[in-house]
């Protein structure tokens, strides 16, 4: 795995403590603004205050007007409509709002979905031809703008089309009655980052002739799909999610209220997590989208629309189930995608990746994995016959859409995001797409060693970090793409309470600060490192990168941390280089100022040895090489150097009276006691013998 570089943001220190002053914020938060372009104490008023953002006219998107008098005239002329929307959770999202405004409308309206497997992304003929004398209007939702020949068809059997979408367009737009895309390159429209629930949010807001009605009504459904389907949290969006979130936390939707239940967020009818975009983005949409990457998207659509809460409450607990089916199936694709990089493809800077039954459903989700951990674009195909189908998942600054049109005469069809795409090719192709789309991304990214950094806003102070100071971070919510969770650094800090949860599958443990930062205390939660791969132990002193929260419990507040990533402090870490250096060279008879305080005598390894005998007994346990010699030297008056005390570490495991294993980074080792099998001299040691012979004042350097 790719190891991130910790890169800190360079803040101009005049400026902080002028938005400081200005905005009466602490120099903490103000930093974090600056980070996000803000500089003025106007841009930042309006920020804070989410309902200040102004949301446009929605006749300002293009084709809106011929829209909403189409979707009027059948409205008033009862005719059929049909929403044809997508399988994931912006689609689904998108199909039950119109639904359920046209249904209050009085129109006889029906819903299609294709199934993911079956039937693919996007319209198709075969569909549409089964609607012919059914249907008078379809509607499509977060799909069809490159549906031309769809939209040609539909035309020649007397159905109308109206297109809303937020994908990319193509040169050629389908001859639909209305094709209302922000992205569209004739659009005049000022915010084009909406999700293809938001363009259907504009719809309605023409069609009713009131936003705060429509907000009134479903922003928690926006809010869901705007979130999930990962929009930026700028602008509108900032303002429409807000609003939703808060709705979300009180709906009504019987749906969303049976999901939050059974994913533990709604316990006894209350509220028992505070509901954040992460909450949607995390917790919610995974298993909204669950439905249409491994069974069928219209169960999520039935949950949505449910109205008996038992029903609901049967759906929810469906897509939970299918959801674990999910994480099951997207594990074993990724080790073995994983398997496949590393025996083939560990040089391309374009990773393409073909296997036969890989599921359809979740390759986008390992796609995204697989981006992260190796920081380069890539794309799995799902191998089924002549055609395989493909989902890609890029990363920052490296747009997958213009890749893709660079290849785009070995594609059967594609669409998508700069950062995310669907796709599908001929088999026979894929090689030579592989090497096609590898040398467009050599001429754009530098080497296979393009590690997205870990970004961090600013070092924070343990006094900063109170129940006050993050509250104040957290005016910043909603977090997302393009304002995303503050992550900040504490140096030197010590590790206390080292405790697994969930089985071992996440580590908690408690900080607390420096000389000068004394009497302060954190808790912190490390999910996602199993306890068994933690590699820290108490006492140590570490650097730690994380986000903060409040957590609530039973009426208490409390901060607290959520890490992201952990190393030992740097003078640990020196200490640690200096140790491996001295040992290195002992080993081969190189001399060194105070060699001699290095080896040890028979009273070290007696020493040493009653303390391991004592601390990890023949069980074992694991143990930081840096604390030990702290609590030797400060709680038993033992006289013992970092490199002595490896020394005696070795040797002893020489001899097989302990067992000694090192864990990555050196500065841990598991260490137990060896069953004894008789009096052993230690002066016989061999490796003993050589650093003795070595390191006594002989200059061999």
């Amino acid at each position: 795995m790719t190891k991130r570089e910790w890169q800190i943001s360079e803040i101009d220190d005049a400026l902080c403590e002028k938005i400081s002053k200005e905005c009466k914020l602490s120099p903490l938060t103000a930093k974090i603004l600056i980070n996000r372009g803000l500089y003025t104490k106007e841009e930042i008023e309006v920020f804070l205050n989410k309902d200040s953002i102004p949301l446009y006219d929605p006749f300002l998107l293009k084709d809106m007007d011929k829209a909403v008098e189409r979707i009027t005239q059948a409205i008033e002329k009862k005719q059929r409509i049909c929403i044809y929307g997508d399988y994931d959770v912006d689609g689904v999202t998108s199909t039950v709002m119109l639904y359920l405004y046209l249904c209050s409308r009085g129109v006889e309206c029906e819903y299609f979905i294709p199934e993911r497997i079956s039937e693919g992304y996007g319209l198709s003929l075969p569909v549409i031809d089964k609607m012919k004398g059914k249907v008078d209007l379809i509607i499509t939702v977060d799909t069809g703008v490159t549906a031309v020949a769809e939209a040609e068809y539909a035309k020649s059997i007397g159905i109308d089309m109206v297109v809303t979408d937020h994908h990319s367009c193509r040169e050629v737009m389908p001859d639909a009655v209305a094709v209302v895309n922000p992205h569209r390159e004739d659009s005049e429209y000022p915010f084009r980052n909406l999700a293809g629930v938001g363009v259907v949010f504009k719809l309605l807001c023409a069609l009713e002739g009131s936003t705060e009605r429509i907000l009134e009504l479903y922003s928690d459904i926006i809010a869901v799909g705007t979130v999930a389907d990962v929009m930026p949290i700028i602008g509108e969006n900032r303002r429409i999610i807000g609003i939703g979130l808060q709705k979300l936390a009180e709906t009504e939707n019987l749906g969303l209220l049976a999901l939050m239940r059974r994913a533990g967020i709604v316990k006894y009818g209350k509220k028992v997590k505070k509901i954040t975009s992460a909450t949607v983005g995390y917790v919610l949409a995974p298993r909204i989208n669950a439905a249409g990457r491994i069974a069928c998207a219209s169960r999520a659509v039935e949950l949505l629309l449910a109205t008996d809460s038992q029903e609901a409450d049967v759906i929810a607990e469906e897509l939970c189930e299918i959801n674990k089916l999910r994480q099951v199936t997207e594990q074993t694709i990724y080790e073995q995608a994983v398997e496949l990089i590393e025996q083939s493809y560990l040089d391309d800077r374009f990773l393409v990746l073909a296997y036969d039954g890989w599921h359809q459903g979740v390759i986008g989700v390992v796609a995204s994995k697989i981006a992260e951990r190796y920081s380069r674009p890539c794309i799995l195909f799902s191998l089924d016959g002549d055609i395989a189908k493909g989902s890609g998942r890029s990363i920052k600054g490296f747009s997958l859409m213009d890749a893709l049109s660079s290849c785009g005469g070995l594609l059967v069809e594609y669409g998508g995001h700069e950062l995310a795409a669907g796709l599908s090719i001929e088999t026979s192709k894929i090689d030579e797409f592989r090497k096609k789309i590898n040398e467009y991304a050599s001429q754009l990214l530098d080497s296979t060693d393009c590690a997205v950094p870990l970004e961090i806003e600013c070092e924070a102070k343990f006094s900063e970090l109170t129940e006050k100071g993050i509250d104040e971070i957290l005016r910043l919510e909603p977090f997302g793409l393009s304002n995303p969770q503050p992550i900040l650094v504490l140096r030197n800090v010590t590790l206390h309470d080292i405790i697994p949860l969930s089985q071992g599958k996440h580590v908690r443990f408690r900080i607390t600060g420096s000389e000068n930062e004394r009497g302060y205390s954190l808790n912190a939660v490390y999910f996602g490192m199993p306890f068994d791969n933690f590699d820290y132990c108490e006492g140590d002193k570490c650097d730690v990168v994380f986000s903060v929260d409040i957590n609530e419990y039973m009426g208490s507040r409390s901060p607290q941390l959520f890490v992201k990533e952990i190393k030992l402090a740097c003078g640990e870490q020196e200490s640690i280089d200096t140790c491996n250096q001295h040992f290195d060279m002992l080993l081969s008879g190189k001399y060194y100022e105070n060699a001699e305080h290095d080896i040890p005598d028979l009273s070290d390894f007696r020493n040493i040895f009653r303390y391991i005998r004592r601390e990890t007994g023949h069980e074992g346990r694991v143990v930081s090489l840096t604390s030990a010699v702290k609590t030797l030297r400060h709680d038993f008056d033992i006289d013992v150097t970092l490199c002595k005390f490896r020394v005696i570490l070795e040797v002893l495991n020489e001899q097989k009276l302990i067992s000694l294993t090192y864990r990555e980074g050196g500065n841990t080792a598991f260490l137990k006691m060896m069953p004894s099998s008789g009096k052993i001299n230690i002066d016989e040691s061999p490796l003993l013998c050589a650093i003795r012979s070595g390191g006594k004042g002989k200059n061999n350097a």
